[in-house]
């Protein structure tokens, strides 16, 4: 159970009992104070600091809420459990995804929000999705959060920028085109273009994406005297008698100190890719690891939870792979495999089959790899192979999209060649061989007996495909998301997305595995952000966004920014909320 904030008649108990009790291993976790009753009885009212809101999280949500709560008139504390600000947000592209945007209305853009709507609706929740009807078949809730996002988005980024706290401009491709959405084809979009934006600062500047939306809200924030603490890591919740949060424990450097919250406590502390185990019993399948930062270990679970808070959407993620063997030296890793290079090259499985449309944007294409095989017992697509010829090696393209091929004229070590396919699956299996006997992979993981002479026939599938520029397996290239991210330039043949492998080596390939930008489970949350409990009512005082609640967008990635859009509004409305609220 959360910590309770004692009664006058307790106060004969004294911090330094307290502090005795919590941090007695020198370092108060989360699973430690749920587990000490005596710890949660003992905790007097004696605080560290207090403020209107406490934030907790410093990525775009919880800058976001921060600024904006300090911008209407609240004293405001940021808790960082890092030692930097910035979060995930920092290691990001930056853009964030926003309907009816002043830039579209400027240009005539249209995104009425009914047609916006459908998108939205079909995307999030494609089960459940019926034109037409009340709610468009959805739960009301959940309808509520999606149309909570069209009309506040907007106003969240127009009131930032008023206050100079985040400029923005269209996020733009190569040639200056605006991206398109990632499900740009289906019919209910009838604004597939410039709803992706991105911090706006001049070329010149050492911070660009999300790093630069991190400097401008945190620059923003210093001009309105926001307090922004690092190494302060949240272990729990303050409540008083009535169940309402009051404020925040913190750990810094092993010591427990205590945040009071006089409106609210605003939780933005990412999600739970890092948790291996909250990982691997939540997800619908393994993944390596993810470009979360390592904080990024789901602490707003336990915490909510024990205040009565109610879970959703603890299987999902926003998905993107991974090369494996990168993962492997760091479960945060530095990049994740976006989009893969157009030409002589496709992915297969642990049978040399491909299973997926290799140039199908990353979240989607990633679940591939949770398939289950009911018979054999296994993931078969658990690790992919991406297999390329010397001419892909030798010209990966210019565009920014050519990882985790590398340059022309360098090799990396995750790397795996062979003269020819019977070569390259023998080196392939020899490579997972001493990764199972290091103990960093299962033993499933090996490749399948014929996988050369599969391998063969996918080429030859494959080299048809390309000649008549018709992949009649998963049809790539014929969206056009398929062809957005990298300058495809003309090749000769009729679909500039794919290119035949050679008929000999040598041959490459690079094991992919899944991973995470970050999960989007956690503590469900209504229109203004307030933690619902198990009879869907608000838990007094505590807030949440970004990922580590429920996502209001449920399963839907809309296009570029999908990520950050909700986080950012969703700070937005609860910094609203909370303001709003009396001091306790």
């Amino acid at each position: 159970m959360s910590i309770k904030q004692e009664t006058e008649t307790e106060r004969s108990l004294s911090r330094r009992n307290f502090l005795a009790t919590a941090g007695a291993s020198g370092v108060a976790t989360v699973g430690m104070l749920a587990a000490s009753t005596s710890a949660s009885a003992a905790m007097p009212p004696v605080w560290q600091d207090e403020a209107d809101i406490v934030v907790v999280g410093s990525g775009g949500a919880g800058m976001t809420a921060a600024v904006i709560a300090a911008h209407r008139g609240s004293k405001v504390v940021v808790l960082e459990k890092a030692g930097m600000i910035g979060g995930t947000t920092a290691k990001s592209s930056g853009v964030w995804w926003v309907p009816n945007n002043a830039l579209m209305r400027r240009d005539g853009l249209a995104d009425p929000k009914p047609a916006a709507l459908d998108y939205m609706a079909k995307v999030a929740w494609p089960g459940q999705f019926r034109a037409g009807a009340p709610n468009l078949g959805l739960d009301p809730a959940d309808y509520a959060l999606l149309e909570a996002y069209y009309d506040n988005a907007t106003l969240m980024t127009d009131e930032l920028a008023s206050i100079g706290a985040l400029n923005f401009t269209y996020s733009a491709g190569f040639d200056g085109s605006k991206y398109p959405d990632y499900f740009a084809h289906f019919p209910e979009n009838k604004a597939p273009r410039g709803r992706g934006l991105r911090p706006d600062a001049p070329p010149e500047r050492a911070a660009q994406g999300g790093a630069e939306m991190i400097r401008q809200l945190v620059e923003g924030a210093n001009r309105l005297g926001v307090k922004m603490l690092t190494g302060h890591g949240a272990t729990d919740l303050v409540q008083d008698e009535t169940g309402r949060v009051t404020g925040v424990i913190a750990s810094r450097d092993g010591t427990p100190v205590a945040f009071r919250a006089r409106k609210g406590v605003i939780f933005a502390s990412g999600g739970f890719t890092h948790n291996i185990r909250m990982a691997e019993g939540n997800l619908p399948g393994p993944i390596a690891g993810g470009c979360a930062v390592p904080t990024n270990t789901g602490d707003f679970v336990a915490m909510a939870t024990r205040a009565g808070a109610v879970l959703d959407h603890m299987n999902k993620a926003w998905y993107a792979q991974l090369v494996l063997e990168q993962a492997l030296v760091s479960r945060s890793t530095p990049d994740d495999v976006f989009f893969y290079p157009a030409g002589s090259i496709f992915l297969v499985n642990k049978y040399g089959r491909r299973v997926v449309n290799e140039r199908m944007l990353y979240n989607e294409r990633t679940q591939a790899h949770f398939s289950w095989d009911p018979v054999h017992g296994e993931y078969p697509n658990q690790l992919l192979y991406l297999v390329y010829d010397e001419r892909m090696k030798q010209n990966p393209g210019a565009g920014r999209y050519t990882y985790p091929l590398p340059p022309a004229g360098r090799n990396a070590p995750y790397v795996i060649s062979g003269a020819t396919f019977e070569e390259l699956g023998r080196n392939i299996d020899a490579r997972l061989v001493q990764l199972v006997a290091d103990g960093k992979l299962g033993q499933s993981v090996r490749l399948r007996d014929g996988f050369a002479s599969q391998l063969e026939d996918t080429r030859q599938r494959f080299n048809s495909f390309a000649e008549s520029g018709k992949d009649l397996d998963f049809g790539r290239g014929d969206t056009e998301v398929d062809h957005c991210f990298e300058h495809t330039q003309p090749n000769g043949k009729p679909n500039d997305t794919m290119y035949p492998l050679a008929d000999a080596g040598p041959y490459h390939a690079i094991i992919i595995a899944a991973g995470t930008l970050d999960t989007k489970g956690g503590p469900r949350v209504n229109v203004h952000g307030q933690v619902l409990d198990r009879a869907s009512q608000p838990i007094p005082g505590l807030y949440g966004a970004g990922n580590c609640i429920a996502a209001p967008t449920a399963k839907a990635y809309y296009g570029g920014g999908g990520t950050l859009g909700p986080a950012l509004t969703f700070g937005y409305l609860a910094a609203l909320h909370a303001g709003s609220q009396q001091p306790g």
